[in-house]
């Protein structure tokens, strides 16, 4: 027993020691408190010249942008004319004409369905009503006298569908197209996106000039870049930038917010006219429902809801019943009155675009309901889909549809 307790007193001597070892190794090696890691900076001057550069380089390839314009350059990686002047010397000399130069071109692209043939760049205004293109530029990293930044572009995007773009062009081998026929005007919509470039500049004497501008998450190769399915680099935003200044009393991009605001005015000014409609006026237009749409309009006329004599917010026709379903109008069942609509909210819907006018309606209704007990009122919350018309002259609703209206309050 006294050799085993001898022997478990000379091991834990040694294991304290290897211990004690071990974290005079670890000290010695840690860095002293005082010691600073380098970190990659640039300075203030260098980040607004190079912000500024890549503004107007990718203002130039963006700004009333066709593809079919740029098919060749991206298939042979010769530099168009109206943004030479921006790249380098070194990228001119070692790789003009070479289709991995690594100056990616605006492309075709299919996001949801729709194939992307042009790009027109989004103009927004700052805090003290200055317009520029809406590009954002972060500097990430130098070497040297090479500067990396990751730049996102905003751009409203001319597409037709999938089955527009497969008739009008002809895919070639490796991914570039040739056209067969003009598309139709009738057949462009547009969508809003968000575009994401890694752009590495290299600052010589005369200041910075772009190295590569490519294309984030790059499938190598020209083929694998060019093929129509590659959308890692955008993603669909919703079409109307209705971002405000910082004060919250201005759009950013006003002309957005003024299409925004006349489009509400129209569905709220309509909506709010179906407070005219009581239990009895119901049971008329139910009659009326039946007539036609001719006999509909007549009694909105009368009551208000439309006039003869002016600029309507709706549109009816012979599909009156399937674009505004009798069960949809707000006054339901159980309902005697609408003594006020409030609260409206009107949101564009994910699938808004040029020519889909499509809008989110939330609205609260204070009702009377038919239970015979006067001034008893309830609120009830009520959910639409919208939809306008695509011309600017004559905004009217075309269609709406009730999802659903629950009581918020007794």
């Amino acid at each position: 027993m006294r050799k085993v307790l001898l022997g478990f007193i000379v091991v834990s001597l040694f294991l304290i020691g290897v211990g004690c070892g071990s974290a005079d190794e670890v000290a010695t090696n840690a860095p002293d408190a005082g010691e600073q890691v380098d970190i990659e900076t640039i300075s203030s001057g260098d980040d607004n010249a190079a912000k500024e550069l890549i503004s107007k380089y990718f203002t130039a390839l963006f700004t009333n942008a066709i593809v079919d314009e740029y098919n060749d350059n991206s298939k042979t990686g010769n530099i168009p004319d109206n943004i030479r002047d921006f790249i380098s010397e070194k990228t001119i000399l070692e790789g003009d004409g070479n289709p991995e130069i690594g100056i990616h071109l605006p492309r075709y692209i299919s996001i949801n369905g729709m194939t992307i043939v042009g790009y027109d760049i989004e103009i927004v205004s700052d805090d003290e009503n200055i317009e520029k293109a809406n590009i954002i530029s972060d500097f990430v990293s130098n070497d040297g006298d090479k500067y990396l930044y990751f730049t996102k572009i905003y751009t409203k995007a001319s597409v037709v569908t999938d089955e527009v773009f497969a008739k009008s062009y002809r895919k070639q081998d490796d991914n570039t197209y040739t056209k067969r026929v003009d598309i139709k005007t009738e057949e462009i919509d547009k969508m809003r996106l968000e575009m994401r470039f890694d752009v590495e500049l290299i600052k010589e004497d005369n200041g910075f000039s772009v190295l590569r501008a490519f294309e984030s998450d790059i499938k190598a190769g020209m083929k694998n870049r060019l093929f129509v399915f590659n959308n890692d680099n955008i993603t669909r935003l919703p079409y109307l930038n209705l971002e405000k200044s910082a004060d919250g009393s201005e759009y950013l991009n006003a002309s957005d917010g003024e299409i925004y605001e006349k489009e509400k005015e129209i569905i709220t000014d309509f909506f709010q006219r179906f407070t005219l409609l009581d239990r009895e006026r119901m049971n008329l237009l139910s009659y009326k429902w039946g007539e036609g749409h001719t006999a509909v309009k007549e009694f909105w006329d009368t009551i208000g809801i439309t006039s003869a004599d002016e600029q309507n917010p709706i549109e009816l026709n012979s599909k009156y019943k399937d674009n505004y379903p009798f069960d949809s109008l707000p006054l339901q069942n159980n309902m005697e009155q609408i003594r006020e609509i409030k609260n409206f909210v009107v949101t564009p819907h994910p699938a808004y675009s040029e020519k889909i006018k499509l809008h989110y309606v939330n609205f609260d209704a204070v009702i009377l309901r038919t239970n015979g007990i006067t001034d008893d009122y309830f609120t009830y919350r009520y959910d639409y889909i919208v939809s306008l018309s695509n011309s600017e002259e004559d905004l009217l609703i075309e269609r709406f549809m009730l999802n659903e209206y629950y009581l918020v309050q007794k």
